[in-house]
């Protein structure tokens, strides 16, 4: 382990070493199983790959802190030095999931969502990408926002990057976007361009499946649709909802 901070209230940014002679060749989005050696066992978690660095070989994840969970309040209070185990990779690259003839890109986070997102957003723009991206994302409240300075310095930097986030419990004296990512999202796209779009949905089960079925509904095409769920992973949306919200994506001006 060669970094283990605080981010935001409730979530912490964990850097890893490899010193195997494996390669370590993991990108966001990448999915691995990490390991803890404890004094009665072992214990592992799957955690999503944030960041990845082939030539140093360091990867990194934005994971949220359980205060009641088996291995976050651990993996929280480890220090650099601590082995951590891990094996994989698992699940499919963001990079990889978006499709080449989308003319845009929409990245759509819950929570500690926003770390993969943001790392593929860093890699494809860096890499040279020219199509617009912007990246939407809900805390729930203030102190929950994660990786602002970051996406920050992305939107100053690359003029094709913007990003916009909402809190689910905001302050009296907050004024940006309130409410859930369905609450507000549909409002900030063209229903004329949603065909132009790949939309992809990271955090919780709830709101993937969700805004998943809801574009299907407003005629975005399957596989401009990617996922992944880090909880709720068999959550099913009630119809009326996904009407409600094929409806707000159908309307959008």
């Amino acid at each position: 382990m060669a970094e283990n901070r605080c981010v935001a209230a409730g979530s912490m940014w964990l850097t890893l070493q490899a010193i195997d002679d494996w390669a370590a060749a993991y990108e966001p989005g990448h999915v691995l199983s990490l390991g803890l050696s404890l004094d009665n066992g072992f214990m592992r978690h799957a955690y999503t790959v944030s960041r990845g660095e082939f030539r140093s070989r360091q990867f990194e994840h934005l994971y949220r802190v359980i205060p009641h969970g088996r291995m976050t309040p651990r993996l929280s209070e480890m220090l650099p030095g601590t082995t951590v185990f891990f094996h994989g990779p698992f699940h499919t690259p963001i990079q990889y999931e978006i499709q080449p003839g989308a003319e845009r890109i929409a990245l759509i986070a819950t929570g500690t969502g926003v770390g993969p997102l943001f790392g593929y957003a860093e890699k494809t723009l860096r890499e040279g990408e020219t199509r617009p991206i912007t990246l939407y994302a809900s805390f729930r409240e203030e102190s929950h926002i994660c990786l602002a300075a970051e996406l920050n310095t992305l939107a100053r930097t690359y003029p094709n990057f913007r990003w916009h986030y909402s809190l689910t419990r905001p302050s009296g004296s907050w004024s940006g976007f309130r409410g859930r990512v369905t609450d507000w999202v549909p409002q900030e796209l063209k229903s004329s361009t949603l065909e132009t779009y790949h939309f992809h949905l990271v955090g919780n089960g709830e709101m993937v499946h969700l805004v998943r079925r809801a574009l299907y509904g407003a005629g975005v095409a399957r596989e401009r649709v990617s996922i992944e769920t880090y909880f709720n992973h068999h959550a099913e949306p009630v119809d009326a909802e996904i009407d409600r919200l094929t409806i707000h994506f159908r309307c959008s001006s």
